[in-house]
């Protein structure tokens, strides 16, 4: 019972600490918070772009926008 706990508590923890990103070929990736929280909105938009690219190979340079509040 208390690794059934401790495991459900670990996937919460890592779904609170990641945001979605869907790629230009309709994939969605979870991103880490704590590599956003270290970045500049342009790093971040470059980062994601690079996601982009690996999650959608031969799609090409995309444009990526950030909206956040």
């Amino acid at each position: 019972m208390k690794k059934t706990l401790l495991v459900a508590g670990l996937l919460v923890a890592g779904v609170v600490s990641a945001f979605p990103f869907r790629t230009s070929c309709g994939k969605v990736v979870q991103v880490s918070q704590t590599i956003a929280n270290n970045m500049s909105m342009d790093q971040l938009a470059n980062y994601l772009g690079d996601v982009n690219g690996e999650q959608c190979p031969g799609s090409g340079p995309v444009v990526v926008h950030v909206y956040y509040h």
